[in-house]
C-alpha cells in the first residue's frame, strides 16, 4: 500500500540532519545516513490528516480532552496488549524535556541517574544540564550482541546515591529490546533499591517479526515506579513537534511530573498532533508499521549481506527493532578522528559516531529509513573508498 522508494523533497525545510550535514556529504550525490528520521514521506494518511486540520485556519490551544485519552488507551491495549487507565497518560513537551524534568522532579542536584552505554546522548545532556549525575554502565559486546553487565548494575542500582534509571527500549542506538527475563530483573532490582525507572519507549512500535516488545506492566504484578515514554516520533517521523505520553501508573510519581511540567510552563499540546494521532492510532496505522518495518528489515538484509560479501571490515550488529542500525567497523584498523574524517571526505558515508553515544571508537549508528536505492548507492561509495586505501 505504502511507497517507501521516493525521497522526501527537504528544499527549504532546514532541518537538522541539513545543518549537520557536511558539505562534502551534502554535494556527493550520497544521501546523508545521520540521525533517526524518515529520508521517505511519512504515513499518507496522516500527512492528509494534518492538511485538513491546517486547512481550518485555526491553531490554537489543544487539550488532551477525553477522546484523546481513550485514543491512547485503545492504540495501546490494540497495538502492545499494555492496559492501561485514562489517568495515568500525562502529554507532555518531547521526552528529551521529560527526562529533565523527572529529573528535577524526583532527584536532588547531585543524585545520580543510572543508564547503559552506549546511550543516547540527549538524554544524558539533560540528565548533566539539570545539575543531575551520569552514571554510566556500559553493556558487554561479545562480537555479535550487546548484554547487560549485571555485576555492575546491581552495585550501581544498590548505590544509595543512584535514584534513578534511564532505560531506552528499543534500545537506541544499538536496536536492542530487552526481553522479558531482561525486564524482570530490572525491575526487580529498581524495587528492592527504590530506583524510579523513566523507560523510553518512542521506538516501541518499531520491531520485527518475532521480537516481544514489553513493558514493566507486563512481565510484574507488582512493577517498579516507573514512567514509560511513548510518541508518534520515531515510527512516523514527528520528531520536530515536540510531543510525547508520558504513561504513570503510580499517582504520586505522576503528581510529582505533572507539577514539574506546569511549573516549566506547559501550555497545551501541538494543535497538530490531535489529528495526526487520531489518524495514527488506527488499524491503517497498523498497516504502515507492517509494511514499513517490513522493508527497514530488508534494508538491514541488505546492508549485512553487502558488508559480508563485499566490505568485511564492516559488520552490522543485527537489531530487534527501532529504524536504526549499529555497526562494528573497528577492523578498519583506525582512530577516531582518521576514521571519521575518512567516512566523510572519501567515503561520503555520513553517519552518527559511537563516541556521540558513550561508546567505543569504531562503532557507529546509522539509519535504515531511506529509499532502498539510495541505501545502495552510499555503500557502493563505501566500498569504493574503502578499496581505495
Amino acid at each position: 500500500m505504502f511507497d517507501f522508494d521516493r525521497r522526501v523533497d527537504r528544499t527549504g525545510m532546514a532541518t537538522v540532519k541539513q545543518a549537520y550535514t557536511p558539505k562534502e556529504i551534502a554535494g556527493s550525490g550520497v544521501m546523508s545516513l545521520w540521525g533517526a528520521e524518515f529520508e521517505f514521506p511519512t504515513a499518507p494518511f496522516v500527512v492528509d490528516a494534518v492538511v485538513e486540520w491546517a486547512k481550518k485556519g485555526l491553531y490554537a490551544y489543544t487539550v488532551a480532552d477525553d477522546a484523546f485519552y481513550s485514543l491512547v488507551q485503545r492504540w495501546m491495549k490494540m497495538h502492545r496488549r499494555w492496559q492501561i487507565e485514562k489517568e495515568w497518560i500525562v502529554p507532555a513537551y518531547g521526552i528529551t524535556m521529560s527526562v529533565a524534568q523527572a529529573a528535577r522532579a524526583c532527584l536532588e542536584p547531585g543524585e545520580g541517574i543510572i543508564g547503559f552505554t552506549p546511550g543516547y546522548h540527549m538524554y544524558w545532556e539533560a540528565v548533566e544540564w539539570s545539575d543531575r549525575v551520569k552514571v554510566p554502565c556500559p553493556l558487554i559486546y561479545d562480537g555479535e550482541r550487546y548484554t547487560i553487565d549485571w555485576q555492575d548494575f546491581e552495585q550501581k542500582m544498590a548505590d544509595p546515591a543512584n535514584k534513578m534509571l534511564l532505560l531506552t527500549n528499543p534500545h537506541n542506538p544499538l536496536g536492542r529490546v530487552w526481553d522479558r527475563e531482561e525486564l524482570r530483573r530490572i525491575g526487580e532490582l529498581a524495587k528492592a533499591h527504590g530506583i524510579i525507572v523513566f523507560s523510553d519507549e518512542i521506538f516501541a512500535e518499531c520491531v520485527y517479526d518475532g521480537v516481544e516488545m514489553l513493558t514493566f506492566d507486563q512481565v510484574m504484578p507488582d512493577p517498579p515506579k516507573t514512567m514509560v515514554a511513548t510518541s508518534l516520533g520515531k515510527w512516523l517521523s514527528f520528531t520536530g513537534t515536540n510531543q510525547a505520553n508520558i504513561i504513570i501508573r503510580d499517582e504520586g510519581l505522576r503528581r510529582a511530573f505533572t507539577a514539574q511540567r506546569d511549573r516549566e510552563f506547559y501550555g497545551s499540546m501541538n494543535p497538530i498532533m490531535r489529528p495526526a494521532y487520531f489518524a495514527a492510532y488506527t488499524p491503517k496505522g497498523e498497516k504502515w508499521l507492517k509494511e514499513m518495518m517490513a522493508y527497514l528489515w530488508q534494508n538491514y538484509q541488505l546492508t549485512d549481506r553487502f558488508f559480508q560479501e563485499r566490505i568485511p571490515q564492516f559488520k552490522a550488529i543485527r537489531p530487534d527493532g527501532a529504524t536504526i542500525l549499529w555497526v562494528d567497523a573497528t577492523a578498519m584498523g583506525m582512530e577516531d578522528e582518521a576514521f571519521q574524517r575518512f567516512m566523510n571526505e572519501r567515503a561520503h558515508f555520513h553517519v552518527d559516531h559511537a563516541t556521540r553515544y558513550s561508546g567505543e571508537p569504531g562503532f557507529f549508528r546509522m539509519t535504515l529509513s531511506v529509499p532502498r536505492a539510495e541505501l545502495l548507492r552510499a555503500l557502493e561509495a563505501l566500498e569504493s573508498a574503502v578499496k581505495a586505501l
